[in-house]
């Protein structure tokens, strides 16, 4: 279930930045921060064979490519995220969030009926529950191990204000082979 990923800079940036920016789901503030206090995040052994001046170049480089892939933009006051850079913190916050928390015996379910003319908001919702972890039990309806509403929701804000159709959380407590999705999720 967990993502097993050697983590490259650009995500230990990104990961930097989570960490730094846990309040995240209050979504409403314009998120800024200088390269400068970045680089004084990270020790030098995060980078063995360089020289300082090295290890700052390759994260200003990384930064840059930050910029390219739409997750930083170059504002006023300094760098700030864009609506993408916030979108891929958060799902670095759920996935710690994740590591911690323990099976209460209970499954989290979405239900969800979007019109084909928002294919669009109904694919980007299927890919993110199916990045969460979810697993789909049948059209338009998944499920997963662990309460998720607070960061999927935060999620859907920054995708569109408001999506077309209807989405439903459910929280069940038993369920028809319930043992096949234990084994899926590592609860036994």
């Amino acid at each position: 279930m967990r993502r097993v990923k050697k983590e490259g800079l650009t995500e230990k940036i990104l990961t930097f930045l989570a960490e730094k920016l846990k309040d995240l789901f209050e979504l409403g503030i314009t998120i800024v921060f200088d390269p400068q206090s970045l680089f004084k995040g990270f020790s030098l052994y995060q980078f063995p064979g360089l020289s300082p001046s090295e290890a700052q170049k390759l994260v200003q480089k990384r930064i840059s490519n930050l910029k390219t892939k739409g997750y930083l933009k170059k504002g006023k006051r300094g760098w700030e995220l864009t609506p993408k850079g916030r979108i891929e913190i958060i799902k670095i916050i759920l996935w710690k969030e994740l590591e911690n928390k323990k099976w209460d015996g209970k499954w989290r379910v979405i239900i969800f009926d979007i019109p084909e003319m928002s294919r669009r908001d109904r694919d980007f919702l299927r890919r993110e529950l199916k990045w969460i972890g979810f697993i789909e039990l049948q059209k338009s309806v998944w499920i997963f191990p662990f309460d998720m509403e607070k960061e999927l929701m935060a999620l859907l804000k920054l995708w569109k204000l408001k999506f077309k159709g209807d989405i439903r959380f459910l929280i069940v407590e038993k369920i028809t082979e319930e043992e096949k999705l234990k084994k899926h999720f590592n609860l036994l």
